[in-house]
């Protein structure tokens, strides 16, 4: 007989561990089981994932429960350092210990698929990775939290089966790389990739003493954009993690949810008329010129040059990331550290020769893919047609379905463009499509074409959830999606989203009260629940499609994706829960200029919840 709870959370990383925290401390005798395929607790912070050199982003003070601080005197942290991923995931099994949550924790349980039970309710097909073993749970409610940097993308370079030296992915990389780097026998490696993960890989790898050839294509995104944790503006010198959460700045991000911080007359000013989107614009090509300035960039030497991104930062969503490493990367480029190479890969060779389009070849003992990640849902969702109704990802969706949701899209795309003109003028859309990264298939042998890494699949559905987290369009309030998306301020955010999710899982939401993200008085969610159209449908496609124009050189046609916006959508999520939205300060000169947002401005969020609903 399959085991039976009243709450299952899939994932055990951050987001996971808040919400089961949450959901306990609201509804305190329900019988709820987290379930994470890991070895342990931490999810991207697990002990296995803790690779040599990992740190955070944030500084001290700006990754932290709420109601847990980061004490500098428990977890050995400095003030104004980067914090190491050891001590992360210290933190995060502290916090499970403290709130009670281990006892109630089932590690190496693979959920493999979740079954939608009639009348409501989940059946989840979950393997025993330590057993090898499958077996049925079943849930009234489930909680899916399994982030989007779980499942890297598989290697599909054609050769790849003749290889003869180690090949893999990052996320077997973060796990094995203590011994690559201890390992005699690997000399030389080659990294492939441009984003953040791979700067780490090559930072560990020269550090570690190895010889590092690191080739960033020369068709793709190209390298993201890398910034100091301090930038001056003028005089001032900004901590930029802080200078995003403030609502000065906030302003000049075009953002669909924006007005939901109380200054939609602002923000419609900046960005609907000439003057505004003048202002706008200069700003953030004077931010993205000071970046280069103060990192010295475009003043290293040609081989640093190659690490310029193609695009303004603007247009980037957590793609932009920190220098946080104890050695500056663009000095071990400048310096003659490693080979940097813009180049595409036609086609890995018999030995250990990696060939490019251009003729020449590189031979190395070891070849690290970090090219990013799987984006769709690792779990099955059973029946298919309800894939539209979820929001999940997908390729069955029904002809009517498509015709519903390209309607809704087209008619956001014409509102958000009218909105915001500016982003009209976006880079890159086109590479938002699916991306086959080597499509030569006559470089393929037959074996390899008939693998899926090879073909050319149908391009499945992006994220369609309301707020980035409930379905859009199901009768049923018994599953929540929490971390599909990315954003800078994560902890903050988690907490935020578990306690939107427990509202909206035991029916303490409505349309009343909260903010649409259209403008358009006939779009006002009330307006549409009273004529009988679904209230959400037409937000979740806004939500949806904000993120293809506001970052193209991101993620965001897939999934909500945001550096600049985070600060609004935790406005948003406290006004739908009736919260406090300025937290900072009293009145609204003091909210503007005081200073920005951190997990202390947040504490007391569930208790202040708890008053205002007995």
């Amino acid at each position: 007989m399959a085991a039976h709870y009243d709450v299952v959370i899939v994932g055990a990383g951050p987001q996971g561990l808040v919400a089961a925290k949450t959901y306990l401390q609201l509804s305190p005798a329900t019988n709820l089981r987290i379930l994470d395929s890991n070895k342990t607790l931490g999810g991207v912070w697990a002990k296995e994932n803790i690779y040599p050199g990992l740190k955070t982003n944030n500084l001290l003070g700006m990754l932290e429960f709420t109601d847990f601080p980061m004490r500098p005197d428990v977890f050995g942290v400095k003030e104004g350092e980067h914090i190491a991923g050891e001590k992360v995931y210290e933190y995060l099994c502290a916090y499970a210990e403290n709130f009670g949550l281990v006892q109630r924790l089932n590690l190496r349980k693979d959920v493999l698929s979740a079954e939608h039970l009639s009348g409501g309710g989940w059946k989840l097909g979950v393997r025993d990775l330590s057993t090898g073993g499958t077996t049925s749970v079943t849930c009234g409610k489930l909680l899916v939290a399994t982030g989007m940097t779980s499942r890297p993308l598989p290697v599909s370079i054609p050769g790849a089966h003749q290889f003869a030296r180690p090949l893999m992915t990052f996320g077997e990389f973060r796990q094995r790389s203590w011994g690559i780097l201890d390992d005699k026998t690997i000399n030389h490696v080659a990294v492939i990739g441009g984003a953040k993960a791979a700067f780490d890989t090559v930072s560990a790898l020269v550090t570690g003493g190895k010889k590092v050839t690191w080739i960033i294509r020369a068709s793709g995104y190209g390298p993201v954009w890398m910034l100091p944790a301090h930038i001056y503006m003028g005089p001032l010198k900004c901590w930029l993690e802080k200078l995003v959460t403030l609502r000065l700045l906030t302003w000049l991000s075009p953002c669909v949810w924006g007005h939901a911080d109380g200054f939609g007359t602002v923000r419609g000013w900046l960005h609907g008329t000439k003057a505004g989107r003048w202002i706008v614009k200069n700003f953030w090509g004077k931010l993205t010129g000071d970046v280069v300035t103060q990192t010295r960039l475009m003043a290293k030497g040609e081989e640093v040059k190659k690490l310029h991104p193609h695009e303004g930062a603007v247009w980037y969503g957590t793609g932009i990331s920190i220098l946080n490493y104890d050695s500056d990367i663009y000095d071990m480029v400048q310096q003659g550290k490693l080979k940097l190479l813009r180049k595409d890969v036609e086609c890995l060779e018999d030995g250990n020769g990696i060939k490019f389009t251009d003729g020449t070849k590189e031979h190395v003992d070891m070849l690290i893919c970090s090219t990013g990640w799987k984006w769709t849902s690792g779990m099955e969702f059973y029946p298919k047609e309800e894939h539209a109704q979820l929001g999940v990802p997908s390729v069955d969706y029904s002809r009517s379905q498509r015709e519903q949701w390209d309607k809704l899209e087209a008619k956001a795309d014409v509102e958000i463009l009218e909105r915001f003109p500016m982003l009209a003028e976006g880079p890159g859309l086109e590479k938002n499509a699916q991306i086959i990264p080597y499509p030569k298939h006559e470089k393929l042998t037959e074996k390899e074409k008939a693998e899926p890494a090879h073909q050319e699949p149908e391009k499945p559905t992006p994220w369609r959830l309301f707020r980035g987290i409930a379905p859009p369009d199901s009768p049923y309030r018994d599953i929540a999606f929490l971390g599909m998306m990315m954003s800078v301020q994560t902890l903050t955010r988690s907490e935020i989203v578990s306690l939107w999710s427990y509202a909206y899982l035991n029916d303490k939401l409505s349309p009343e009260g909260m903010t649409s993200l259209s403008v358009r008085a006939n779009e006002d969610l009330n307006r549409r629940q009273s004529s009988g159209q679904d209230p959400w449908l037409y937000d979740t496609a806004l939500f949806s499609r904000f993120g293809r124009w506001r970052y193209p050189m991101g993620y965001g046609a897939k999934y909500p994706d945001f550096v600049f916006d985070g600060i609004p959508f935790h406005d948003l999520l406290l006004g739908d829960l009736g919260l406090r939205k300025w937290r900072t300060a009293k009145g609204w000169f003091g909210e503007v200029f005081r200073r920005g947002y951190g997990p202390s401005d947040y504490v007391g969020l569930v208790d202040e919840w708890k008053q205002k609903h007995g």
